[in-house]
C-alpha cells in the first residue's frame, strides 16, 4: 500500500484504490501492452490481435469510415431549425484535436481503441481559462482507473515516449475526470468498457494459431505431398543420407516443383488432399465469419463473397452498414463529447453530429433522381444545397425553394372542372386541355 499511500498524500490523505478491467483477471504483461493467454497457447493482445488479417480489417474498415465523416457542432434541433456552431470554442478541435493531429487521425485512434480494448482515451489540456486547446491520445494499455472514496474518478496515466511525457509535463500523475475525455464500449460496471479481444481471446487465438499453422505447413512441409516407397532394405546411413537430402532439394516454398532424382528402387507416390485438410479450411473461412460477428462488420466487407446476401445493391448494404455496424458507434461519439464539455450546461441547445452522408454517397444517377424529388416532387431541398452535396459552387437565384403547383393541403376544397391549379397573383397561364386546365410551369417558389 506504500505506493498506493504516496499517491493518496495528494488527495487530503483519502486511499484512492485502482479499478481494473474486470474481464481481464488473468493478465500478465507483454512486450506491446496486456497480453490474454488462450487455450490455443497463443497470447492476446493489440498488437497480437492486429495481426490477423480479419481484425485488422474491421478494426481498420470501422475506425476509418467514422473518422472520415467529420463531426459538427450545431445550435437547434436535430429534427428541426439549426444552424452551425462555427464559433463555438470546441469547433477548432473538430477540426485539428493537436497541434500534430488531425481529426481523421484523432478519430480512428480513438475508435480503434475502443474497439481492441473497450476504452478510448484522450487527456484535455486546458487555458488559463479552462478553455479545452488540445485532445492528447493515450494507448488504453497506459491507462488506470482509479476511485476515491468520495465517489471522485482518476485516471494514472503511464507517459510513453519523450513526446508525450512533454506534452503531458504540467498534467498531474492522477488526472481528474473532467479532464479525461473517455470512450466506453458495453460495460458491467459502468466505469470501463468490456475489451472486446479479451472476451472473444479464443476466438482470435485460434485464427492466430491456424494462420501459424499453414505458414508452418508452406515453410516446413508439415504435410507431405507424397511418400517415396522402396522394396529394398534401407542401411540406417543411406536413410538418414536420402532424408537430408529429400529435406535440402525439396523441403519449403522456394523448393516446390524441383526435379527428383529417384535411386535404389525408390518410387515417388503422391498424396492427395484428405478430407481433414478440407475442412481445416473451412476452418480457417469460419473464423473469418466469427471475428466479423465480434465487431459486427457484414463479411462481404472482409471479401468474403459467399455470405453476401443475392439481390442487394451497393446502396443497401451500405444503409445496413451504417444502421447495424456504423451507428452504435456514432451515437457513442455524439452523446460522449456533449457530455464531456457540459453541453447542457450552456443552455445553448448545442449537439454534435457526424456527417452519414458521406457513407451513403450513391451512384451518380441514384443521386440525381433524388436531387429531383427533393427539389421539385417534396421541396425541401434548394438548388444551392443540392449543389453543394455535390461540390459545387452556390448560384444566383439558388436559395429559394421550389414547390409543385399541383399539390393543395388535404382539407382544402378540389378545383372547378377547367381552373388553373396556379396560386392567385402567379404569372402562370393555364392551357385549356380535353382535361380541363393545366399550368403551363411545373415548379413555383
Amino acid at each position: 500500500m506504500g505506493f498506493v499511500d504516496s499517491i493518496a498524500r495528494g488527495f487530503g490523505g483519502a486511499v484512492v484504490k485502482r479499478t481494473d478491467d474486470t474481464t481481464t483477471d488473468a493478465l500478465n504483461w507483454a512486450d506491446s501492452g496486456w497480453s490474454v493467454p488462450t487455450a490455443a497457447g497463443i497470447l492476446v493482445n493489440q498488437a497480437s490481435a492486429m495481426q490477423v488479417s480479419a481484425v485488422f480489417a474491421c478494426v481498420s474498415i470501422l475506425s476509418y469510415d467514422l473518422a472520415k465523416l467529420g463531426a459538427s457542432i450545431f445550435r437547434g434541433e436535430r429534427k428541426g431549425k439549426r444552424q452551425r456552431a462555427s464559433d463555438h470554442y470546441l469547433t477548432p478541435l473538430l477540426v485539428q484535436p493537436a497541434s500534430w493531429l488531425t481529426w481523421f487521425e484523432f478519430c480512428s485512434m480513438l475508435q480503434a481503441s475502443v474497439l481492441l480494448r473497450g476504452n478510448g482515451y484522450a487527456v484535455i489540456l486546458r487555458d488559463g481559462k479552462g478553455f479545452p486547446t488540445q485532445l492528447v491520445p493515450i494507448n488504453p494499455d497506459r491507462v488506470a482507473l482509479w476511485e476515491a472514496p468520495n465517489g471522485e474518478l482518476f485516471y494514472m496515466v503511464t507517459r510513453s515516449g519523450l513526446h508525450q511525457m512533454a506534452v503531458l509535463r504540467k498534467e498531474p500523475l492522477l488526472i481528474p475526470s473532467e479532464d479525461m475525455f473517455h470512450l466506453k464500449a458495453l460495460s458491467m460496471n459502468s466505469l470501463l468498457g468490456l475489451s472486446p479481444i479479451s472476451m472473444a481471446r479464443e476466438a482470435i487465438g485460434l485464427a492466430i494459431a491456424q494462420e501459424q499453422l499453414a505458414s508452418r505447413w508452406a515453410a516446413n512441409s508439415a504435410k507431405p505431398s507424397g511418400v517415396l516407397q522402396t522394396d529394398r532394405t534401407l542401411s540406417p546411413e543411406a536413410a538418414a543420407r536420402l532424408k537430408d537430402d529429400w529435406k535440402k532439394l525439396h523441403e519449403g516454398l522456394y523448393n516446390a516443383g524441383r526435379t527428383a532424382i529417384l535411386e535404389q528402387g525408390l518410387k515417388w507416390e503422391s498424396i492427395s488432399m484428405s478430407a481433414q485438410d478440407m475442412e481445416f479450411i473451412a476452418a480457417r473461412s469460419f473464423q473469418l465469419a466469427e471475428i466479423a460477428r465480434i465487431f459486427r462488420v457484414p463479411p462481404h466487407m472482409l471479401g468474403d463473397t459467399q455470405q453476401r446476401m443475392a439481390g442487394n445493391s451497393i446502396t443497401q448494404l451500405g444503409q445496413e452498414y451504417l444502421n447495424n455496424s456504423l451507428s452504435t458507434w456514432i451515437e457513442m461519439w455524439e452523446q460522449r463529447i456533449p457530455f464531456t464539455f457540459g453541453f447542457s450546461e450552456q443552455k445553448d441547445n448545442l449537439f454534435v453530429e457526424f456527417d452519414v452522408d458521406r457513407i451513403l454517397r450513391a451512384d451518380i444517377e441514384t443521386r440525381y433522381t433524388a436531387h429531383k424529388t427533393s427539389l421539385g416532387g417534396a421541396g425541401w431541398d434548394t438548388v444551392n444545397e443540392v449543389r453543394a452535396s455535390e461540390g459545387k459552387e452556390p448560384i444566383k437565384g439558388g436559395d429559394t425553394v421550389f414547390r409543385p403547383l399541383n399539390t393543395v393541403p388535404a382539407d382544402s376544397p378540389a378545383p372547378a372542372p377547367g381552373t388553373s391549379t396556379a396560386e392567385p397573383g402567379s404569372d402562370q397561364t393555364g392551357e385549356k386541355g380535353e382535361g380541363g386546365g393545366r399550368p403551363k410551369g411545373g415548379l413555383a417558389t
